[in-house]
């Protein structure tokens, strides 16, 4: 009988799974909306109703039973403690997973950007969090619970920090900044008086994403906005200085090469690329004789997960990503 794994990646965004044999040959792909029960109405009880028909539907369609699968690897959104891992871990068993591993989305990025399960990802996308793993299997996340950890990044970060430094030179004696321009071409309008009531129309039907802000900060930046290029400087320094302090919990050893990647829409779909230069600087500077190497990731965060199953079913593998490159090749242009 045939055996399968299966690789999940839930955002808050976007979802994907991929189905893949034992032999690392891709069975089938799919694609959910968010599925991170943090931003579902109905919280866990929708996630395991719509996360359900997600991979029933996947299941079905490749006429394979839950029984065949041979190991699963789920990033999940929303993973960020001990209780919450364990409810996710309950819903899981009830919908068939027998043998998983469930991480938060972020740790993916570690596999799916190397060829090692080591390493640091840097997610800014939805959200903004750190993950990473160190040699000896040790994981470490840090943010991606909003303002309890202090996250300085992701899209709805980055538009709120756009509209508020609009607002604050319009009616706080604020500095002048172009992103006030692009904005109100943006929602339509020429007085600052009808700012507030125009934003919340747009936001109440939908027709302007809080979380598309970025791209505006991008394009002040791009024509040398003092203030918009001070919110990079914010947000590159809030993840250097996670990562510096990743780098000393974890305790990996200078000299040997550490693999940082850069995964999440804000970061990969980058309209200038200062954000990531500022990090990348500050981080090199601050961790001298480390030998840090960095990658944007250019395939889906779910083909970590995959590798990772992969991986899990053969102990002497040792966290080698074997089947990497097989997996990267049949997933990068998903």
């Amino acid at each position: 009988m045939s055996e399968y794994v299966i690789g999940v990646d839930i955002g808050a965004t976007k979802s994907h799974i991929a189905l893949f044999d034992t032999e690392g040959k891709l069975i089938d792909f799919g694609r959910w909306g968010r599925l991170n029960y943090e931003t579902l109405p109905g919280a866990y009880a929708q996630f395991e109703e719509e996360f359900g028909q997600f991979v029933s539907g996947i299941i079905s369609k490749s006429k394979i039973s839950m029984d065949e699968v041979a190991y699963s690897v789920l990033g999940v959104g929303g993973v960020d403690t001990k209780k919450q891992h364990s409810t996710i871990s309950e819903i899981l068993s009830r919908l068939g997973f027998k043998r998983f591993t469930l991480v938060n989305d972020a740790f993916l990025g570690i596999p799916a950007g190397n060829k090692t399960r080591i390493g640091i990802c840097a997610i800014n996308g939805s959200g903004c969090t750190l993950a990473g793993i160190n040699k000896e299997g040790r994981m470490l996340q840090i943010g991606g619970v909003s303002y309890v950890s202090a996250d300085m990044g992701g899209g709805a970060y980055m538009g709120m920090r756009l509209l508020s430094a609009v607002y604050t030179e319009l009616f706080r004696k604020g500095k002048s900044t172009l992103m006030t321009g692009l904005l109100f071409k943006e929602i339509g309008i020429t007085s600052k008086y009808d700012y507030i009531e125009k934003m919340h129309e747009k936001q109440n039907d939908g027709s302007f994403d809080i979380k598309k802000g970025s791209k505006l900060i991008f394009e002040a930046v791009r024509q040398n906005d003092p203030v918009a290029i001070g919110i990079l400087r914010e947000i590159a320094d809030n993840y250097a200085n996670g990562i510096s302090c990743m780098i000393e919990e974890l305790k990996f050893p200078p000299g040997e090469e550490l693999s940082l990647v850069f995964a999440g829409s804000v970061f990969v779909k980058g309209e200038h690329p200062m954000l990531l230069d500022l990090i990348k600087t500050k981080v090199s500077g601050d961790n001298q004789g480390m030998n840090i190497t960095y990658k944007l990731l250019d395939v889906p965060n779910v083909a970590g997960a995959v590798v990772w199953a992969l991986d899990s079913l053969d102990d002497k593998n040792n966290g080698k990503n074997v089947y990497y490159d097989k997996i990267c090749m049949q997933l990068r242009d998903y």
